[in-house]
């Protein structure tokens, strides 16, 4: 009576294993993840002589575009207590509140 048994037992033993098997391939394939959107925001400002400064900040990559007098700027976000501050080579750029100011080679070029 029990070699009668057996073989079935094995064999159920066997099927809940392959079940089983397969349960986990699905379980571990890699599940897709958020794609990061870029937080973007544009402004413009005007100093006393009517020159118009527009900016345009990647807030996700820490990074602003200006464009000055027909020059395009691309800066990159620097640490600050507070307030913003971004730079490159020769530009730099700092604000706080409403107030902006522009600096070429050190020399305030723009300031509302």
């Amino acid at each position: 009576m029990i070699n009668k048994f057996l073989p079935i037992v094995v064999l159920s033993l066997l099927s809940m294993s392959a079940c089983n098997d397969k349960t986990k391939q699905k379980n571990s394939t890699p599940q897709p993840t958020e794609l990061a959107i870029d937080k973007i925001m544009k402004s413009s400002v005007s100093d006393k002589e009517g020159n118009q400064l527009k900016l345009t900040f990647n807030n996700t990559k820490n990074t602003a575009v200006l464009i000055f007098k027909d020059d395009t700027i691309g800066l990159s976000g620097q640490r600050t207590a507070s307030g913003i501050w971004y730079k490159n080579d020769h530009y730099e750029l700092r604000g706080k509140g409403k107030q902006l100011q522009l600096s070429k080679d050190g020399v305030v070029i723009f300031k509302n």
